[in-house]
């Protein structure tokens, strides 16, 4: 019984870990997901507006250079949101002309140079269909990822406890299980079960014994 409660229990107790280990991942997954969905829409959002304005601008004939109020609405914007590090309005060339940031005005943007910032683009098109400029919503990339690692330690925090919990749990109505097998497997070695129909002919064995001998 020893020998077969330590060889079982640990299996057991390995499934029961691993399980638990699939359903925390599980869970940090579609956090994860779900809090990245919530900011990409949330800048998609900020972008498709802006974009909106100029290209009704750009329909009443006022050239994208020439959207003076654009530098405003740029930083209201931007100070609504305290993971926003820029957000940008390029010409079609890849130059900003205007930005929540002075300092990038004039610059050129590269998305592969700029791998500091979580970016969102909008690309502008006229009524005609030919393109104005590009929408850029640049978050900070560091401080979005202090986010998901927080919630990755608060969920690990919550999952490694029930994990123990649970492999302890199953591990002992394992042994419980194990227990009981045994003691069941031992009755009907002995023939001291009633439902044994072995152990009830070998009765009846023993009781016609005396009369084969007469």
């Amino acid at each position: 019984m020893i020998r077969l409660a330590l060889r079982t229990v640990p299996v057991f107790a390995v499934i029961i870990g691993f399980a638990m280990f699939l359903a925390a991942y599980m869970n940090f997954s579609g956090v994860r997901s779900a809090y990245l969905d919530l900011i990409r829409s949330r800048m998609a959002m900020t972008a498709d507006g802006i974009g909106n304005d100029i290209s009704t601008a750009s329909t009443l004939g006022i050239r994208l250079t020439e959207q003076t109020t654009l530098p405003g609405l740029l930083a209201r914007q931007a100070a609504t949101d305290p993971l926003t590090l820029s957000i940008d309005v390029a010409s079609d060339d890849g130059t900003v002309v205007f930005s929540s940031d002075a300092k990038r005005v004039g610059a050129n943007d590269a998305a592969g140079g700029d791998a500091s910032a979580f970016r969102q683009e909008d690309h502008i098109v006229n009524d005609i269909g030919a393109p104005v400029g590009t929408v850029v919503v640049r978050l900070n990339r560091s401080a979005i990822d202090a986010e998901i690692d927080r919630l990755r330690f608060d969920i690990l925090n919550g999952a490694v406890p029930a994990g123990l919990f649970a492999v302890a749990a199953g591990s002992l109505i394992c042994l419980l299980l194990l227990t009981n097998l045994h003691r069941r497997a031992r009755r009907s070695a002995l023939g001291q079960s009633d439902d044994d129909p072995i152990g009830r002919a070998a009765r009846e064995m023993k009781k016609l014994q005396p009369e084969t001998n007469a």
